[in-house]
């Protein structure tokens, strides 16, 4: 009998272990719902939903109600390096979504998020810049490319839903604009073009949003014309192109110099506070004829091409607003900051090989391995710092 209790003892041991193992293998995720409109209504029974990605792939979806102080938890979810989670929470119509939480290093976090009343009023938005950067020329289909660059601010504590036919953002593009392509990042919800104006549906909360565009304008000759519009009071309107490539002049828009990122030199056209209304022309010259080729590839890819290079853009609109003016931001911490370095990292590797690749030091096999693999670690940052949602 002896044995007997040994062996009882072993399997009680043994089936403790398995637990204690298998809980550490498990991780939660608890928070609060709150209402960030100053005399909003109450959260408490709202539904919170958890989306599992494991893989980057939808693998199943989690719903609790939260209690009558805003809280919520979700137990025993898997803490894999691959396995990532965000959440949800809809309330008066507009859904907020959480950024993306992994738990392989942290299995026990806290994610809390905010709701908003809606508001109609169209007087709490503004532009607090917008910056259009030429990134190069498609001589072959005598077209520029641009990537436009819009901070968007909600200034109110209500999200912002559109006027009365359900419209939240009007964008004037540059006349002739065509290839629109809204990047990842932003609720356009079902975006559409009227005339040169590009009309967004989705719903705008409190706080500061980028909105990003890729376009061409046609051209002739070696010259292209800008024409750029305001829909909103914008705090300032740039224009940038890579010292060097083309020349910008404008008789509204003032040359502020040059701006440098990770050895790259940008030259910088720019008014503020434009006139709600009125309309900017810029002229860009010494374009490529027919026949010659610039920094960006074409085909198919254009469009992530081009979205890289407003990621830089983006870097580049920081630094310039903190060289000329001690401008309002919003605190992002230290974890954005290094996302931001990081993105800044990898735009400048993508400008090192177009070089590498125009000075024939690469050739297109090797161009097109290391371009892949520096837009994969891209989409890897985004999906992190935005949320699974945003990527493909």
């Amino acid at each position: 009998m002896r044995w007997l209790r040994v062996l009882t003892v072993l399997s009680f041991l043994v089936l403790t272990l398995v637990q204690a193992a298998h809980a550490q293998e498990t991780g939660t995720i608890s928070g609060r719902v709150q209402n960030g409109t100053a005399g909003g209504g109450s959260v408490a029974g709202l539904t919170v939903t958890l989306r599992h990605f494991a893989g980057m792939q939808l693998a199943e979806e989690k719903q609790t109600r939260v209690g009558p102080d805003g809280s919520f938890s979700f137990e025993g979810l898997p803490t894999d390096a691959q396995d990532a989670y965000i959440l949800v929470v809809r309330y008066a119509g507009v859904d907020y979504v959480s950024q993306m939480v992994q738990l392989n290093q942290q299995p026990q976090q806290t994610v809390d998020l905010t709701v908003y009343e809606t508001t109609t009023d169209p007087n709490v938005l503004r532009v607090n810049s917008r910056s259009i950067v030429i990134a190069g020329a498609s001589p072959e289909l005598r077209a520029v490319d641009v990537m436009d660059i819009v901070i968007v601010e909600n200034t109110g504590d209500r999200t912002y839903v559109g006027d009365t036919s359900g419209v939240v953002l009007r964008i004037p593009l540059p006349q002739g604009a065509q290839e629109i392509s809204p990047q990842p990042g932003f609720d356009y919800g079902q975006p559409r073009l009227e005339g040169n104006v590009l009309v967004t549906t989705g719903p705008v909360p409190p706080g500061s949003h980028t909105i990003v565009l890729s376009y061409t304008v046609p051209y002739s000759g070696t010259r292209a014309t800008l024409s750029i519009g305001t829909a909103l009071p914008t705090g300032t309107l740039r224009v940038l192109v890579r010292e060097g490539t083309y020349k910008l002049d404008s008789r509204s828009l003032i040359d502020t110099g040059t701006v440098d990122v990770s050895g790259v030199t940008y030259r910088v056209l720019a008014v503020d506070a434009p006139v709600v209304g009125d309309t900017h022309v810029v002229q860009v010259s010494g374009l490529p004829r027919t026949g010659l080729l610039f920094d960006l590839p074409l085909g198919p890819s254009i469009a992530i091409a081009v979205g890289v290079v407003g990621l830089l853009a983006a870097g580049i609109l920081t630094i310039i607003a903190l060289r000329r003016r001690h401008a309002r931001a919003v605190a992002k911490g230290s974890a954005a900051a290094s996302v931001e370095d990081e993105r800044l990292r990898l735009a400048a590797e993508l400008n090192r090989l177009d070089e590498a690749r125009a000075a024939g030091e690469l050739d297109e096999m090797q161009y097109n391995e290391r371009r892949a693999a520096v837009l994969a670690q891209l989409r890897q940052l985004v999906l992190r710092e935005r949320g699974v949602e945003g990527g493909n």
